[in-house]
């Protein structure tokens, strides 16, 4: 505890008489440090917080220097005058105790028999006692905050580990973006303020912000390697003290230390899934070995589900974007998020009761789960709605997600993962494409090469490719611009770039390579198959 002038005063070892200033009295705060002084001058050696011992040598014989001195002292912010008589004084000179009086700064005489030294070992000793209990409580609070990591106590645990230490504080975490992880205010300081208004004051550099209702926010920023993870924030009426801003940082460190747990278990998990999209994507799947994956995931193989693609928007970093989706899927289970080549992959389960288009019917509500690592509650859209709305509410560009048909069984992981893929690449303004909006490019997305997919495109256009790589012609762009534009002459021609003649002998070419005429309608729907399955198998997605 502090050592107020009051305590000081009533040591009956030293015997302290107060003459002057009673007004004053525990007014200016408590004893920070003891000085002694005899120049006519010594503020600029003081900060503020002290008690001055002075036998009033400098000043002895000038009762104005004596007033400057008095008001110095008082504007400078010392909390007491200690006068030693019997120096180079028998009595305080009548000035500065009129002098004190006016300014209500407490002085009182220090007995000639006692040294300034016994005085200033007893502020040193209670000063000592102060350091020492806010060192002991802040390791204290250090144990305890640990332990309600270790305990998985979540954000919420922390910030009221750390609320209990700090009685009369509100405090906040939020994410690198400014969304809301976890609040302790048992007080009730922030209600009527907005999240939007809260996350300034705590995101503004520099000293403590100030709320429009006066209020402080000193706020810290938590760091994991090079990217900002979260800011930590306590509200309180007055700026922090010194015993106040070390429990703060113990905050901090707490904050630090659950949001690096949860990463850690979270990149782990991420790195699980990665894996399993790559055994899926290389053909290596079968339906026991997804199934065993998904369940040392710690999820249970859905019934039904969707595969979700997302794409990553410029300057977001993959820790980053991977986070917000997974927090976007925790109403829907324990999120299954990963990575296959430069895309986002994420497995939800679709509920039974869902609408004819394979839509998810039913509001969910967030079981209270984790609620401080990610949105908090209410009800909410599809899973796909539900990340685009988590990436715009972070200010993110375009965000874009491409969704598969509903699936069952293990054996079609590989399809749906296609399916979004092809999906994702449609980039045409809208947020959430479906796969089965696409038309015939959707309709092939999910075919297998193991279903002869390339088989039948080697029958169809093989020839054509070996003729295009082997004299560097453009047999196979001219089939495809002359079937998009209706088998028209003049229209594809005028895409190539080329007269008429010499696109209908490029068709005449493709016919003798192939064997089927392309301006004959017995044919067209093979070649159209076949160039949609050839623009897929070498467009740059998972195979």
């Amino acid at each position: 505890m502090p050592l107020w002038p009051s305590e000081l005063l009533a040591d009956p070892g030293l015997g302290l008489e107060l003459v002057a200033g009673r007004a004053g009295l525990d007014r200016r705060g408590p004893i920070r440090w003891a000085h002694i002084a005899d120049t006519p001058d010594p503020t600029p050696w003081l900060e503020g917080g002290e008690l001055l011992l002075t036998t009033g040598l400098g000043v002895k014989d000038s009762p104005s220097l004596q007033q400057r001195l008095i008001a110095g002292l008082a504007g400078r912010g010392v909390v007491a005058v200690g006068f030693g008589t019997g120096v180079s004084l028998e009595e305080v000179p009548a000035t500065m105790v009129a002098a004190c009086d006016s300014a209500a700064l407490p002085l009182f005489t220090v007995p000639y028999e006692v040294p300034f030294l016994a005085v200033t070992r007893r502020v040193s000793r209670a000063v000592f006692e102060e350091h020492f209990a806010t060192l002991r409580s802040a390791v204290t609070l250090h144990r305890q905050v640990l332990a309600a990591v270790v305990a998985d106590h979540g954000l919420r645990g922390v910030l009221a580990t750390v609320g209990r230490a700090m009685p009369t504080t509100a405090l906040l975490a939020f994410d690198f973006a400014g969304a809301e992880l976890a609040r302790h205010d048992p007080d009730g300081r922030l209600d009527g303020l907005a999240p939007e208004l809260l996350w300034k004051a705590a995101a503004a550099e520099g000293p403590a912000a100030t709320l429009p209702d006066g209020q402080l926010v000193t706020s810290a920023t938590v760091r994991i390697g090079q990217e900002l993870e979260a800011v930590v924030a306590v509200v309180t009426a007055e700026s922090l003290i010194e015993h106040q801003t070390l429990l703060f940082e113990q905050g901090v460190a707490g904050v630090s230390l659950e949001r690096a747990r949860r990463r850690s278990v979270r990149e782990a998990q991420r790195a699980r899934v990665d894996e399993l999209l790559e055994e899926v994507a290389a053909g290596r799947d079968t339906p026991g070995l997804v199934a065993r994956a998904l369940r040392r995931l710690g999820v249970p193989p859905p019934a039904a589900y969707r595969v979700l693609a997302v794409a990553r928007p410029d300057g977001v970093g993959d820790a980053q974007l991977a986070a917000v989706v997974e927090d976007a899927l925790l109403p829907f289970g324990r999120p299954v998020v990963g990575r296959l080549a430069e895309t986002w992959f994420a497995l939800v389960p679709v509920p039974a009761d869902t609408d004819a288009g394979g839509h998810d019917a039913r509001a969910h509500d967030h079981d209270g789960r984790d609620t401080d690592d990610g949105p908090t509650g209410g009800d909410h859209p599809d899973a796909a709605t539900r990340i685009v709305e988590a990436l715009r509410a972070r200010g993110w560009p375009r965000p874009r997600v491409g969704r598969s048909r509903v699936k069952t069984g293990a054996e079609a992981l590989r399809a749906a993962i296609r399916e979004a893929s092809v999906a994702l690449r449609v980039d045409d303004g809208t947020a959430v494409h479906d796969v089965d909006q696409l038309g015939l490019s959707g309709l092939l997305a999910g075919i297998r090469d193991d279903l002869g997919a390339t088989d039948f495109v080697t029958s169809v256009l093989g020839p054509v490719l070996d003729h295009d790589a082997r004299e560097a012609t453009r047999l196979v762009d001219t089939l495809r611009a002359y079937l998009a534009h209706g088998c028209r002459p003049g229209p594809a021609a005028a895409e190539l770039c080329v007269h008429r003649h010499t696109l209908t002998y490029r068709l005449d070419r493709i016919r003798e390579l192939t064997g089927r005429d392309p301006r004959g309608g017995d044919h067209l729907l093979e070649y159209g198959l076949a160039l949609e399955l050839h623009a897929r198998t070498t467009a740059r997605e998972p195979t």
